[in-house]
């Protein structure tokens, strides 16, 4: 992804203005979950694109919090993991607009900054410290994917007889 684009107009917090009516209606895979990792950082991109999607995921990336946005309004992410410190857009602001756009996305703080302030974990799902192992941040994303599939998902009503037109007798 080129870091030159700019989009001066774009609005972070207004999904309309970076193209969420646009939004793709591809299923979300039980079997390889799609992840969007926005990070400034490209070649930390590469390698966590490379060693997640060996991991048996679908890895998209973006080198700042706008490209991002445009990603997660296109496509069905099932988890966002973004960093913290980036030029234009941090990750708080890229948190919240993701959470605009769709507020079931788990988003995972994962930053190396000390300067992360504490009301982002109001914001995100998770945070990882990217001094941590890979196994932390997998984890943490294995674990939100359970709990968004687990917690969507709520319990078919029970069938009375009444419903069915049957008359019950005590």
């Amino acid at each position: 992804m080129p870091r030159g684009v700019r989009a001066s107009s774009v609005s972070a917090t207004n999904p309309a203005m970076w193209g969420a009516e646009r939004l793709v209606s591809e299923p979300v895979s039980p079997v390889r979950p799609t992840l969007l990792w926005i990070d400034d950082f490209e070649p930390g991109l590469a390698l966590y694109q490379t060693m997640f999607e060996n991991l048996g995921f679908r890895v998209l990336t973006a080198s700042s919090g706008r490209a991002g946005l445009k990603l997660a309004a296109r496509h069905r992410t099932d988890i966002v993991v973004t960093d913290y410190e980036m030029p234009e857009m941090n990750g708080e602001e890229v948190a919240a607009s993701i959470k605009a756009i769709n507020p079931r996305t788990p988003v995972i703080m994962f930053s190396g900054s000390t300067l992360v302030p504490e009301r982002i974990r109001r914001v995100v799902d998770a945070f990882c410290d990217k001094a941590g192992s890979r196994d932390q941040i997998l984890t943490t994303i294995h674990r939100l994917l359970h709990k968004k599939h687990t917690g969507t998902l709520q319990p078919a009503p029970m069938t009375q007889a009444s419903d069915l037109g049957h008359r019950t007798v005590a």
